[in-house]
């Protein structure tokens, strides 16, 4: 994400299992360690993990078809979809929030109980002390503080519309793919009105801003999500016309710009079946540089994020219902 335990160490080969309001499951990468029915324990002595510092690769359980992965300053975020994967007005959806040391502090954190209800929400965003979420056909906002709804948007023509994923291109403004209609919206967070950027990305998902925040690459699904490409937006140009940057090609979700330039894209390899899913590495002009070693057989990686300190990504498997970290190469 993004896109929780009560604790953060590791077991080889084992599983920890917690149980209790809140509490994930953790496979971690390496050590021994055991439950006290509140914390991890690790034998032996370990450092504490500073503000920012992110915990070890491994593998957090007991999401509900998690989505996407958000770092918002010392708390994180991670949406999920809920128990029925497909975008329907089910009301089961919800965000999980974690700490800057990776604990779950609330696991349903938001919608609060009694408030309007997430369906299927997706890609996430911050800024002004708020996050932003995309649910179907509408763009949620929260309060970080409260968890209260200070905020929605919704498309207003009534056509099919899937949102998927969301960038920040300013702290007034929010752009968004939407899958179904193969688009690209830009948001205006003050008057709450969207705005069409760019058309002709068959089953647009994912979408990251380069470093200059005027180039937005996107990934798509494809026509019937049966396998889409990788694309360049020059956010200058009005309209903006989407150019297939080299022969990338997959059932791909996420994107992220490294420090230097390069791009890490997530695709599923196939939508049905068993076969695991595969995170690459790209130059910007769509070469490959390098496939992202998976610990394990993971299955639809969907919206990952970046570790704060550029080490690791936070790779939600949705059909896996875990959220897996990896060591970036």
């Amino acid at each position: 994400m993004s896109h929780g335990s009560n604790g953060f160490a590791a077991e080889s080969g084992r599983r920890i299992v917690a149980t209790g309001v809140g509490v994930l499951l953790l496979v971690a990468a390496t050590g021994c360690g055991t439950w006290d029915g509140g914390t991890i324990r690790t034998a032996g002595p370990v450092a504490a993990h500073a503000p920012g510092i992110v915990p070890k690769p491994g593998s957090l359980e007991g999401f509900s078809s998690p989505e996407s992965v958000l770092f918002a300053g010392d708390r994180w975020f991670i949406s999920n979809i809920g128990a029925d994967r497909e975008p329907t007005q089910d009301g089961d959806g919800y965000l999980t929030e974690l700490n800057s040391v990776g604990t779950v502090t609330a696991r349903h954190a938001m919608p609060r109980p009694g408030d309007p209800p997430l369906n299927a929400p997706k890609g996430l965003a911050y800024t002004d002390n708020r996050v932003f979420v995309a649910d179907i056909d509408r763009v949620v906002g929260f309060d970080m503080d409260t968890h209260g709804q200070v905020f929605e948007a919704r498309l207003g023509d009534n056509a099919p519309a899937l949102l998927d994923d969301m960038a920040l291109q300013d702290p007034r403004t929010l752009l968004i793919t939407d899958t179904l209609r193969g688009a690209v919206d830009r948001l205006d967070l003050d008057a709450g009105t969207f705005e069409p950027v760019a058309t002709g990305i068959p089953g647009a998902t994912g979408i990251t801003l380069d470093r200059t925040g005027q180039v937005a690459y996107v990934v798509g699904e494809g026509v019937s999500f049966t396998g889409g490409d990788l694309w360049r937006i020059d956010l200058t140009q009005h309209p903006a016309i989407p150019q297939r940057v080299g022969a990338v090609h997959g059932v791909l979700d996420g994107i992220s710009v490294l420090p230097n330039g390069n791009l890490v894209v997530s695709d599923w390899a196939s939508g049905q079946g068993d076969q695991p899913g595969r995170v690459t590495i790209y130059r910007p002009d769509g070469i490959e540089v390098t496939v992202v070693n998976l610990p394990e057989s993971l299955h639809g990686p969907a919206d990952f994020a970046v570790d704060p300190a550029g080490r690791n990504l936070w790779i939600p498997a949705m059909r896996d219902n875990r959220v897996v970290i990896v060591p970036l190469p």
